[in-house]
Protein backbone atom coordinates (compact mmCIF):
# COMPACT_ATOMS: atom_id res chain seq x y z
CA UNK A 1 0.00 0.00 0.00
CA UNK A 2 1.59 2.98 -1.21
CA UNK A 3 1.30 6.19 1.60
CA UNK A 4 0.05 9.60 0.61
CA UNK A 5 1.99 12.90 1.62
CA UNK A 6 -0.57 13.61 3.75
CA UNK A 7 0.54 10.28 5.83
CA UNK A 8 4.14 11.63 5.44
CA UNK A 9 3.72 14.74 6.99
CA UNK A 10 1.97 13.14 9.84
CA UNK A 11 4.87 10.82 10.18
CA UNK A 12 7.46 13.58 9.86
CA UNK A 13 5.04 15.22 12.92
CA UNK A 14 6.30 12.50 15.44
CA UNK A 15 10.01 12.57 14.45
CA UNK A 16 12.38 14.39 17.30
CA UNK A 17 13.55 17.56 15.53
CA UNK A 18 16.77 17.02 17.20
CA UNK A 19 17.56 13.56 15.83
CA UNK A 20 21.45 13.76 14.21
CA UNK A 21 22.43 17.26 15.50
CA UNK A 22 24.01 15.44 18.68
CA UNK A 23 27.69 16.25 19.36
CA UNK A 24 30.60 14.02 20.56
CA UNK A 25 31.63 15.05 23.87
CA UNK A 26 35.06 16.86 24.28
CA UNK A 27 37.29 15.34 26.00
CA UNK A 28 37.77 15.99 29.70
CA UNK A 29 39.92 19.14 30.08
CA UNK A 30 38.07 20.52 26.86
CA UNK A 31 34.69 20.86 28.54
CA UNK A 32 33.00 24.35 29.49
CA UNK A 33 32.67 24.85 32.99
CA UNK A 34 29.05 25.27 34.76
CA UNK A 35 27.98 29.06 34.72
CA UNK A 36 26.89 29.15 38.14
CA UNK A 37 30.30 28.58 39.28
CA UNK A 38 31.82 31.24 37.98
CA UNK A 39 30.01 33.30 41.30
CA UNK A 40 32.10 31.72 43.73
CA UNK A 41 35.25 33.21 41.20
CA UNK A 42 33.56 36.33 41.30
CA UNK A 43 32.47 36.99 44.55
CA UNK A 44 35.86 35.68 46.09
CA UNK A 45 38.37 37.07 43.15
CA UNK A 46 36.72 39.93 41.93
CA UNK A 47 36.18 41.51 38.22
CA UNK A 48 39.37 40.42 36.82
CA UNK A 49 39.38 36.96 37.74
CA UNK A 50 35.94 36.09 36.75
CA UNK A 51 36.10 37.56 33.30
CA UNK A 52 39.44 35.42 32.67
CA UNK A 53 37.22 32.13 33.40
CA UNK A 54 34.23 33.32 31.40
CA UNK A 55 36.80 34.11 28.45
CA UNK A 56 38.00 30.95 28.82
CA UNK A 57 34.54 29.35 29.08
CA UNK A 58 33.18 31.24 26.07
CA UNK A 59 35.71 29.68 24.05
CA UNK A 60 34.96 26.00 24.97
CA UNK A 61 31.60 26.92 24.62
CA UNK A 62 31.77 28.03 21.03
CA UNK A 63 30.75 31.69 21.63
CA UNK A 64 30.69 33.27 18.07
CA UNK A 65 33.71 35.86 18.77
CA UNK A 66 31.27 39.34 18.72
CA UNK A 67 29.76 37.67 21.91
CA UNK A 68 32.91 37.00 23.08
CA UNK A 69 34.62 40.24 22.29
CA UNK A 70 31.95 41.98 24.43
CA UNK A 71 33.73 39.86 27.68
CA UNK A 72 36.50 42.33 28.45
CA UNK A 73 34.51 44.95 27.54
CA UNK A 74 32.44 44.17 30.81
CA UNK A 75 35.52 43.15 32.86
CA UNK A 76 36.79 47.00 31.91
CA UNK A 77 33.30 48.64 33.38
CA UNK A 78 33.77 46.67 36.62
CA UNK A 79 37.31 47.16 37.37
CA UNK A 80 36.85 51.31 36.46
CA UNK A 81 33.60 50.77 38.78
CA UNK A 82 35.39 49.37 41.48
CA UNK A 83 38.11 51.91 41.53
CA UNK A 84 35.66 54.59 40.76
CA UNK A 85 33.77 53.11 44.06
CA UNK A 86 36.72 52.63 45.88
CA UNK A 87 37.91 56.45 45.37
CA UNK A 88 34.51 58.14 46.09
CA UNK A 89 34.23 55.91 49.31
CA UNK A 90 37.19 57.38 50.85
CA UNK A 91 40.15 56.38 48.73
CA UNK A 92 43.56 55.55 51.00
CA UNK A 93 43.76 52.36 52.46
CA UNK A 94 40.63 49.79 51.59
CA UNK A 95 38.36 48.97 54.04
CA UNK A 96 35.93 46.57 54.52
CA UNK A 97 33.10 48.55 53.46
CA UNK A 98 35.19 49.09 50.12
CA UNK A 99 35.55 45.53 49.67
CA UNK A 100 32.07 44.90 49.93
CA UNK A 101 31.23 47.37 47.59
CA UNK A 102 34.14 45.80 45.27
CA UNK A 103 32.40 42.80 45.71
CA UNK A 104 29.07 43.68 44.95
CA UNK A 105 30.58 44.98 41.51
CA UNK A 106 31.87 41.51 40.77
CA UNK A 107 28.76 39.42 41.07
CA UNK A 108 26.96 42.68 38.96
CA UNK A 109 29.99 41.83 36.46
CA UNK A 110 29.22 38.15 37.11
CA UNK A 111 25.36 38.58 35.78
CA UNK A 112 26.16 40.09 32.82
CA UNK A 113 28.84 37.71 31.98
CA UNK A 114 26.79 35.15 32.60
CA UNK A 115 24.16 36.55 30.27
CA UNK A 116 26.60 36.55 27.65
CA UNK A 117 27.90 33.44 27.66
CA UNK A 118 24.02 31.80 28.41
CA UNK A 119 22.88 30.88 24.66
CA UNK A 120 25.60 29.05 23.97
CA UNK A 121 25.59 27.10 27.25
CA UNK A 122 21.86 26.10 26.34
CA UNK A 123 22.97 25.12 22.79
CA UNK A 124 25.96 22.81 24.38
CA UNK A 125 23.48 21.69 27.28
CA UNK A 126 21.14 20.55 24.18
CA UNK A 127 23.00 19.00 21.41
CA UNK A 128 25.27 16.99 24.19
CA UNK A 129 24.05 13.86 25.04
CA UNK A 130 25.22 11.91 28.42
CA UNK A 131 25.03 12.61 32.10
CA UNK A 132 24.91 16.07 33.39
CA UNK A 133 28.08 15.51 35.64
CA UNK A 134 29.98 14.38 32.73
CA UNK A 135 29.46 17.38 30.77
CA UNK A 136 31.44 19.51 32.13
CA UNK A 137 34.48 20.33 33.74
CA UNK A 138 35.17 20.96 37.36
CA UNK A 139 36.19 24.64 38.39
CA UNK A 140 38.46 24.30 41.53
CA UNK A 141 42.21 24.15 39.71
CA UNK A 142 41.28 26.97 37.57
CA UNK A 143 38.82 28.83 39.84
CA UNK A 144 41.40 29.08 42.54
CA UNK A 145 44.59 30.06 40.09
CA UNK A 146 42.28 32.88 38.60
CA UNK A 147 40.97 34.05 42.17
CA UNK A 148 44.34 34.54 44.05
CA UNK A 149 46.24 35.18 41.08
CA UNK A 150 44.03 37.71 39.15
CA UNK A 151 42.43 38.96 42.91
CA UNK A 152 45.90 39.84 43.56
CA UNK A 153 46.47 41.49 40.50
CA UNK A 154 43.13 43.13 41.23
CA UNK A 155 43.96 44.27 44.29
CA UNK A 156 47.16 46.15 43.09
CA UNK A 157 45.41 47.81 40.23
CA UNK A 158 42.66 49.28 42.49
CA UNK A 159 45.80 50.73 45.27
CA UNK A 160 47.79 51.96 42.57
CA UNK A 161 44.67 53.46 40.89
CA UNK A 162 43.77 55.04 44.05
CA UNK A 163 47.22 56.14 45.15
CA UNK A 164 47.51 57.98 41.86
CA UNK A 165 43.97 59.92 41.90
Amino acid sequence: MERTTADRRHDDLFEPSLTGRARPRPPEGERPWRLGSQFYVAFFGGVLAVAAIAWVNAGRLGLEPARRRLIPLVALGGLVGVVATVELSGGGEIESSQRILARVIAVATFGVLYAIQNSADRVYHTFLPGDEDEMYDSLWGPGLAATFGLGLVQLGIVAGAVTLL
